[in-house]
Parts: structure tokens; sequence; C-alpha cells
């Protein structure tokens, strides 16, 4: 065998064994990188034997004996495996028994007829059930909800002030800021992530390095939208803790490391009130009825806090051996021994779930037509809560990343775990399936992170530099087919962080897929200056700016540049462009004189014929900010401002106010 046959076994696992640099030159993935990617994808390919065993192991295919598969609405479809018996019994989703009789007997399988309506359908075979998740032709869109176009605004969650948060915003200012939105003719609140995170160490706050997609992150939980105020008040006397929550409130910005076990101490105390109390019987529902990956999710909490305290291992693999399978005794004694413990974590997923669930229905409630818009990340920790509870569901061995662009000469490595592309296939798709509708429950829409992920991930094989990774293809088809059937089932809209370099025609893709991509007005450029707001995409938002960037008034101070002159030439071509737009009129203001181009700027995208326009609460306030600066762990204040003001008063302002009338003139 040669390293020829290797480049084969490669592209036959959607492993490329080429791809194309910044400036359009093709380069190849070394031998070594693809042997250790096909290792983690299951396919050995060290030796001539392996890559001749892994051959065959792909020739098989690995949807035989898969539980799930996907279909499109009106499409005959192939379910592979089955045998030809007659007509097959199907329950469709809805309850309904029919009996399908197939079209043609296929190798391994049979072509079945269209279904008209979507759904989780179960065809009964002699084999087993099988289940076919028809998909619509697209994602629920917001003229489906609506028609025409709306406006909103994105917040951090972190950054609103409310009363009694401890210093970390929370749910309560969610629903205190839609509220506010939505009065004003607004249709959507896009929130940053709320996944959870190491509930043991407060330094890992990023909320796009989580440890699970599948649960919350309980710093955001809010016991004011779910629990009478006599407990809340109980357990903060309890806790002894209203100075210091009083003071982490009012500081300029989170303090991760103080608010952290301090939120975690008061909802200790709530939870030991509430357990106990006449009110407790939905929760004891809940409890009841935990699934197992709640439990496991509890347990990696529980069993992370006690080796992280007490012996400063941080990694679960390096925990002793029996307790790093879930499924072990010694852990369901260790479970048994801290029941109290698990039933608080639980407790925490139940408050938050609620917390989330009763911020949505406000913001319905006001009057939005979609509500929250929640942030999904593209992956997770690799020693995480996932990746320990169930990881024949993980890339073990890979972190997610992207190859060299012209911001980042040597790549990037996100240090982020993706789901396993093959163990999505044989798997039936369970664990992508779980992630969607976690962050469906409770929402009126998803914004996917990076959502070229969905079809291909740069892959970076564990201690290689980015310059090494590969990229890999995933399930495209499968993937965008369970998203929007999800939206669908949820009535809820999708968009795509499409930003960055793509291949040539994938915006189509996405529109067609009812996918918003995203539009936002700095990088909407051509060589003479800024694109005409009348040419953005239908099929698209329009933003101001995003938490990767400084917001619209420090872009024109200059406030992230050591020298804030040098961006005098940049000014000049935007305020150009506000002018072509009739916007502005005039000789472009000086850098320190920022609110004409803030007013400007929200007006441009106004303009555009974007299905919606979201604006960026630091832009509405002319805040000089930047939520994150990509690539910087320490030295900058990542995920950490806070907004003067509480949420529920912001917009208040008449200045906010003015800047919004572009889009509250027309409502």
């Amino acid at each position: 065998m040669t390293d020829e046959n290797l480049r084969q076994l490669a592209q036959k696992a959607g492993v490329s064994p080429l791809w194309r640099d910044q400036a359009g030159s093709e380069r190849a993935v070394s031998v070594e990188s693809l042997r250790e990617i096909l290792a983690a994808l299951g396919l050995p390919a060290a030796t001539g034997g392996e890559i001749r065993d892994s051959f065959a192991l792909l020739e098989k295919g690995g949807r035989n004996g898969a539980p799930l598969i996907t279909a499109g609405i009106g499409e005959p479809f192939r379910l592979p495996g089955a045998c030809d018996a007659g007509k097959i019994a199907v329950t469709l989703e809805g309850g309904e028994e029919i009996l399908v009789a197939p079209l043609q007997s296929l190798p391994d399988a049979l072509l079945l007829p269209a279904f008209d309506q979507p759904g989780y359908h179960v065809a009964h075979l002699p084999s087993g059930d099988f289940t076919i998740a028809t998909a619509p032709q697209r994602c629920t869109t917001f003229a489906d909800l609506k028609g025409g176009s709306g406006f909103g605004l994105a917040a951090q969650i972190y950054s609103l002030r409310s009363r009694g948060d401890g210093g970390i915003g929370n749910f309560g200012g969610i629903a205190a800021l839609g509220r506010a939105a939505a009065g004003l003719g607004a249709d959507v609140l896009a929130i940053s992530p709320v996944h959870a995170l190491f509930g043991a160490d407060p330094s890992r706050f990023s909320p796009y390095s989580p440890s699970t997609r599948l649960f919350y992150n309980p710093l955001h939980a809010d016991p004011a939208c779910v629990l009478p105020a006599t407990t809340i008040a109980q357990a903060i006397e309890n806790a002894a803790l209203a100075p210091e929550m009083a003071r982490l409130s009012a500081l300029p910005q989170v303090d991760w490391l103080a608010a952290t076990p301090a939120r975690l101490h008061f909802l200790q105390c709530l939870f030991e009130i509430f357990r106990d109390s006449a009110e407790n019987g939905e929760f004891v529902e809940f409890r009841r009825n935990a699934p197992l990956f709640l439990r496991d999710h509890a347990l990696f909490e529980i069993l992370h806090q006690k080796f992280w305290r007490e012996q400063k291992i941080w990694r679960w693999r390096d925990w002793p051996a029996e307790l790093r399978d879930p499924a072990s005794a010694e852990v369901a004694a260790f479970a048994q021994k801290h029941a109290e413990k698990v039933d608080f974590q639980i407790f925490l997923q139940w408050l938050t779930g609620k917390s989330f669930g009763a911020a949505q229905k406000i913001c319905r409630e006001a009057g939005m037509k979609v509500g929250l818009i929640a942030d999904l990340a593209i992956g997770t920790d690799p020693d995480g809560s996932h990746s320990w509870s169930r990881p024949a569901d993980i890339l073990s061995g890979l972190t997610i990343g992207a190859p060299p662009d012209y911001y980042a000469a040597e790549g990037q490595n996100w240090g982020l775990a993706a789901l396993s592309p093959r163990g999505l296939q044989t798997g039936g798709f369970a664990p992508f399936i779980e992630t969607l509708r976690a962050s469906l429950r409770h929402s009126g829409g998803l914004r996917i992170d990076h959502v070229m992920g969905m079809s291909r991930l740069w892959l970076i094989p564990e201690g290689r530099s980015a310059l090494e990774g590969a990229y890999v293809a995933l399930p495209q088809e499968d993937l965008f087919r369970l998203i929007a059937l999800e939206s669908w089932r949820h009535k809820a809209i999708v968009i795509g962080e499409d930003l960055g370099t793509t291949p040539w025609g994938y915006r189509d893709f996405l529109g067609r897929e009812g996918v918003y991509g995203m539009r936002v007005l700095r990088f909407e450029r051509h060589d003479n200056g800024y694109t005409p707001p009348r040419e953005w995409s239908r099929d698209a938002v329009a933003l101001t700016t995003t938490h990767d960037m400084i917001a619209t008034s420090g872009w024109w101070k200059g406030a992230d540049l050591d020298d804030p002159a040098a961006r005098d030439g940049e000014r000049g071509i935007l305020w150009d462009a506000f002018r072509a737009s009739g916007l502005v009129h005039g000789d472009r203001p000086a850098r320190w004189d920022s609110w004409p181009a803030v007013d400007a700027a929200i007006g441009y995208i106004a303009q555009t014929p974007c299905a919606l326009k979201i604006v960026a609460v630091e832009d509405v306030l002319a805040s000089d900010v930047q939520p994150n600066v990509p690539g910087t762990t320490e030295g900058k204040p990542n995920w950490r401002h806070r907004l003067d003001g509480e949420a529920g008063r912001l917009l208040d302002d008449e200045r906010a106010r003015q800047r919004l009338r572009p889009f509250t003139s027309s409502t």
C-alpha cells in the first residue's frame, strides 16, 4: 500500500487530502495528519492491512442497522437493510397508522413512496422499528410567522443588570429587555449561548466553550421568574450574601471568580428551602422523570468539583479508572452516596429551564412574533460533561479550528470537540437531535455558530498545529433535514453564522434551506466601498456588528487600535457609503464624535431588504465595548462587560429610541 492508497481512503471517508489557502494555492495534508484523523474516525490506516480493512468497513456502509434515516417531504426514499415483505406498517408522528407499499426492491434496501407530512415516522419491520425523519422543504422563516420583515436586538445575557443578579446577568434581565424591545415593535431578541459550563471552575466562562450543549448554565437562572419572593429573600438571608451580592452587582465588569461561587452558594441555600416547601411538586415530578443523561451530567459536575477542588485534577481522563465510566459500579455507588448533591444539580437545570421558558413567554406575550433566539456553539470542551457521559458521541483526539486566513496566518484551534460524523449516522443522530431540542425548547429561533460546521469541519489532531488539520465532511443532507424538521416542529427560525470564507454557492444553499445567513455592515465591502443596502440579500439577517467585533462607536473612535488615526481612511469610506444612501449630509465627523456614525449604521441596515435586522444593544446605547476579542484569553475583558442601567430601562433613553426609529416608525 502507498500514500496514494491512504489519500484514496481519506477521500472515501470524507477527509479531504487537499485544501486551498487564503491566496488560493492548493496545499496537501500531511500523511501523518491523515492517519491520525482517520484513526479518530474509527478507520485505522497505519499499515497496508489496516487501510484494506478500513476500505472494507466503508464499503459495508454505516447505515445498515442504524435506527434512523432522513428523508425530504414529497421525495421517495431508500429504507436500507429492509427486505421485500409486502406492505409495511408505519406509525406517523401524529399517531396515525398507515400501510405503505414499497415502490421497488433494491439491493439491501426498499424504495418507499414519499410521505406528505413532516415528522418522525416509524416503520415497523420484522427486524425492528426504524424511524424516518421526514423534513419539510426548508426551515420555518420569519415570513411564515409574520410576513414581511422585522427587527430586533442582540444581547449578551451576562451583561444585563437586574435586581438581585449578584453580578451576572440572568433571564430576568433578558425578560425585562425583551418586554421593553417588544414595546417598540421588536420581534426578536438574540441572546448569547446559555450552555452548561463548569460549575467547579469559574475561570472557564466563555459561552462558546461549553461542557455540554444538552443542558443550561445555572448562573443565568432567575429564581424570581419561578419561586416566591419570600423563599428567595430567606435564601439570601441564610446565605448571608446580601452585601456581597450588592457589591458584585455594582461592578463595571463581571467578576466571574467571585460571582460564580457566591451565586452557587445562594442557589444551594435556595434549594435547601425549596425542596421541603409545599411549592416543590413540579420539581419533584421533573426529578422523577429526569433522563439518564441529565443524571450523568449532574454526576459529572459533582465529580469534577471533587477532583478539581481537592486535587487540582481538571481532565476527567486523569480521574481514577473506575470513575471514568459513568456506567461503572463505582460511579453508581458515588451517586448513591451523594444523592442530595445530584438532586441539587437537577434542581439547577429545572430552575434554569423554567427561567428560560418564562423569559420567552414574556417576550411573546409582549408582542414579539419570534421572541428569543438561542445561540448554538459549534462544539464542546473535549474534557466536559458530554465527552465523559457519552464518549461514543464525540470525536476523541481531534479539535475544531480553522485553516490560515488573512486574519490568522497560523490558522486557529478553538479547542472544541465535534460530534462524530460516523457515530451520528450509526447512532441515529440522537445527540444532534437532542442538542437542537435543548436550544429550541424555550426559544423561537436558533443561531448556529459556524454553520459551515454542518457541512464540513477543519479538524486538527491533538498536539498538532492548526496548519496540520484537514477538512472533514459531515452528513450535510441529514443534518440540514433535521434542522428543518426541528425548526418546523418548534415553529422556530434558524440563522446560520456564515461569516468568513465559504465555498462558492454555500450562501445560496443556505437560502434554499431556509437558513438565514448573516450580513454584517463592516464586512459588506467591495473594491469601491460598501455594498449599497438595496443589494443585500433578502435571505439573510442584517447586523451592525457581532460579539467578536468592537461596537460601532468604538470602531469609529478607534478604541481598539494603538493609533486611532490609522483608521481615518476607513472612516471616510464608511461615511461616503452613508452619504450615498442619503442617511447623512456634510463632512465626516471627527473620530471622537461617534454618535452620527452609530445612527447612520443602524439606518443603513434598516434600508436593506433583509428578512430581519438585528442591532446589538451595545450599538443602541452607542457603547465602545467589544464583548470578545478572538484569539485572546488574557489581557482583554472578554465575556465580562456590563451595561449601565437596569435591563428593563435601557431603552427608556430618548437617544436610544431615536436610533431605533428607522425600524419603529414603520411598525
